[in-house]
């Protein structure tokens, strides 16, 4: 049971960076591939080997467990900000579906066999650019979405976010969330709150942070 739950909390957490694989690419200008012309064709075979695909395959890991379709993947969100003197950026996103085959996941999941499971994972971290301790919980992060579901961190398959600063620290994790009420395919932005950072007397030094994720477009 304990395996494949740390099997599980990989596949939500990490496969992020698994599904883009096979989508990033590098541009060769005309000059560059003439002269490189021979060094490409004696290199032709064994960059076959190396190559991944690029189709669905890249989006699915199954076990016997689960089978996850990873359907959306934004590795470059590229969203940041500042909030008093905190420092935060929302990296990723990555919404899946989970597709329930074993009695073990079903009861992990609070689901039945051959139920799919909708999830969303956000990857975020924080810094403080102040040399007073600071809290800041992006671990907390509400998201709202535009299907009407506003949703907490599902804290046993998210990747802890520590939200204590105790000086000019980072940190850095992701979120999961679980959907209750739509499908990820239905889903089309997801606003993002997290609330302002406060010092050790709890006195909020910063904005409450509220941010918009556009996602299947």
């Amino acid at each position: 049971m304990k395996k494949r739950f740390l099997f599980l909390v990989l596949i939500l957490g990490l496969g992020m960076f698994l599904a883009a694989c096979g989508s990033d690419t590098t541009k060769v200008s005309d000059d560059d591939s003439t002269s490189g012309a021979a060094q490409n064709e004696d290199s032709e075979e064994e960059n076959k080997s190396e190559e991944k695909p690029t189709d669905e395959s890249d989006n699915v890991q199954e076990d016997a467990d689960t089978k996850v379709t990873n359907t959306f993947t934004n590795k470059e969100l590229g969203i940041s900000g500042t909030s008093g003197p905190l420092n935060y950026e929302i990296s990723a996103i990555q919404l899946k579906e989970i597709e329930i085959k074993s009695e073990s996941a079903a009861t992990m999941f609070e689901k039945s066999v051959g139920d799919t499971v909708q999830a969303i994972t956000i990857e975020m971290s924080g810094e403080n650019t102040s040399e007073e301790d600071m809290s800041f919980y992006l671990g907390q992060a509400t998201i709202i979405t535009d299907t009407k579901e506003q949703l907490e961190p599902d804290m046993f398959l998210s990747e802890h976010i520590d939200g204590e600063y105790l000086g000019q620290v980072q940190h850095e994790g992701h979120n999961v969330y679980i959907l209750n009420k739509s499908n990820v395919s239905d889903i089309k932005s997801i606003e993002v709150r997290i609330g302002a950072p406060v010092d050790s007397n709890f006195d909020a030094k910063g904005e409450d942070v509220v941010e918009m994720i556009e996602v299947n477009n």
